[in-house]
């Protein structure tokens, strides 16, 4: 099938990959363990990882994930809405209890389903490099065509000619012309004219509410991805946090938080890096599923069991092969249930793997009625797959090493610069700062900027910002 294709195809490239990269460590020196993201959020041993290499397959947004579940429980939030906005798509994924949904099943290009567990990640066509038109309709379109990093928006000084979001951005005043100019020669003014004459003057706007119309579908399209991973899964955005990573995801969460009625924004002290994170705090993870495609009452007592037992055991024993140190193994069990005569599945969390058959139909009945808010009591409940997570706990990243907390300044700047933003409710002057000479124990009402290497962050008028001692900014509504 489409799995072993591209596991076919996978595999001698990153075997050589592996075994190069392995040579070069080798040659400087490293004795270290040596492990790759797996689209599950956990790790692997290099040793192992070519053998399956169609697992490795999204493991990029995974391991930002993953990076969000360590970060959100460390900072005292366990449910979370991860939202990783790059140069050219967005990345979305739900979090409960510190730990992300999985998926037996992702589509890739052409609707292809690969099977193999890997994180829930949603994807829509929405980047800072996503370029804005006006269609032979007359109405705007934002995305999935992107300028890329080059030519890349116009605003990068590359040669791009395309507006993008960020062109919005910039037009805007939520960017630093300075930081984005990468090799210079392009002004405000081009970027102002060409967006006149791509996208102003076909909508009969001004550049400025042409840009905030371009932010508005852009915003739209994402908002409906976190609820693809959110209200049509049951699960209420009002109950989560927003965990906003990536180039362009700090600058965009306060719409969506305000769009989705979430309460409050997670922006971590390093959102551009934090896929680079998720593979350091990642844990090894070994999963396996077993169909079996039965009706619940034609299942004896022990035959869940015995699967959970012997899946549990083969994945022990492959972790601890591993030789890596560990704090624990712990094991997650589940069961992929409908109700006979339907097509979807329901991932139905099993606590205790020896668990009765009465058991496992209240817990599916509860996660159906959660989804669907409806009771069939009289209809016989079917076992599709059994599914076991060996997780092999790595000691916990220290997350505060991100941060320099000796070179920040003791109070807030009592007169930072100030820069012109515009927004729905108009223009105004809004002070400018600079995240890493923040005091951790910050407190910025908005409307603001935060500025960093890697990404700025815009605080709305009406929300507040606060720092924690990691570093991390909390953004919420004021009361």
């Amino acid at each position: 099938g489409v799995t072993a294709a591209v596991n076919a195809s996978v595999q001698p490239i990153l075997a050589r990959y592996i075994e190069r990269l392995r040579g070069e460590l080798a040659a400087k020196g490293y004795q270290g363990d040596l492990l790759v993201m797996n689209g599950n959020g956990g790790t692997v041993s290099a040793a192992r990882v070519a053998a399956e290499a169609a697992k490795t397959v999204m493991s990029g947004p995974a391991s930002g994930v993953m990076a969000a579940a360590a970060t959100g429980k460390a900072a005292g939030f366990e449910n979370l809405i991860t939202y990783d906005m790059g140069g050219t798509s967005t990345d979305v994924a739900l979090i409960r209890d510190a730990r992300p949904l999985v998926s037996n099943e992702i589509e890739i290009e052409y609707a292809m389903p690969i099977h193999v567990p890997m994180v829930d990640v949603r994807t829509v066509g929405a980047g800072g490099g996503s370029i804005a038109r006006v269609n032979a309709a007359g109405l705007l379109e934002v995305g999935p065509q992107s300028a890329g990093s080059d030519p890349g928006p116009i605003c990068y000084g590359r040669g791009g000619r395309a507006p993008t979001i960020s062109d919005a951005n910039l037009l805007l005043g939520r960017l630093d012309p300075g930081r984005l100019s990468v090799r210079g020669g392009v002004t405000v003014d081009v970027v102002r004219r060409i967006f006149d004459e791509t996208i102003a003057t076909p909508l009969g706007l001004d550049v400025e509410a042409a840009a905030l119309a371009v932010i508005r579908v852009a915003n739209l399209k994402m908002a409906g991805a976190i609820r693809m991973v959110s209200v049509s899964l049951g699960a209420d955005p009002r109950d989560f946090t927003l965990f906003a990573f990536g180039g362009a995801g700090p600058l965009h969460a306060n719409a969506m938080a305000r769009e989705l009625g979430v309460p409050r924004v997670l922006v971590p002290a390093r959102p551009g890096i934090t896929n680079a994170i998720g593979c350091v705090a990642a844990d090894l993870r070994q999963d396996f599923v077993q169909t079996v495609n039965r009706p619940l009452g034609a299942l004896a007592e022990g035959d869940l069991a015995e699967v959970f037992a012997r899946q549990a055991a083969e994945g022990r024993a492959l972790i601890e092969a591993e030789r890596v140190r560990l704090d624990d193994i712990t094991c997650h069990y589940a069961l992929d249930m409908q109700f006979v005569g339907q097509t979807h599945l329901l991932r139905v969390e099993v606590p205790d793997p020896r668990c009765s058959m009465a058991d496992v139909r209240a817990a599916f009945e509860r996660v159906y009625f959660n989804r669907f808010r409806v009771e069939l009591e009289r209809i016989e409940a079917n076992v599709v797959n059994v599914a076991t997570s060996v997780i092999g706990r790595r000691p916990a990243t220290d997350l505060t090493r991100l941060i320099d907390p000796d070179g920040r300044k003791a109070t807030l700047e009592a007169d930072p610069p100030r820069r012109r933003l515009v927004s729905e409710s108009g223009a105004s002057e809004v002070p400018v700062y600079l995240r890493d000479d923040l005091p951790l124990d910050v407190r910025i009402e908005g409307p603001a900027l935060i500025e960093q290497m890697d990404t700025t962050i815009l605080v709305e008028a009406g929300w507040v910002a606060t720092g924690d001692p990691a570093g991390n900014l909390i953004l919420e509504a004021v009361s």
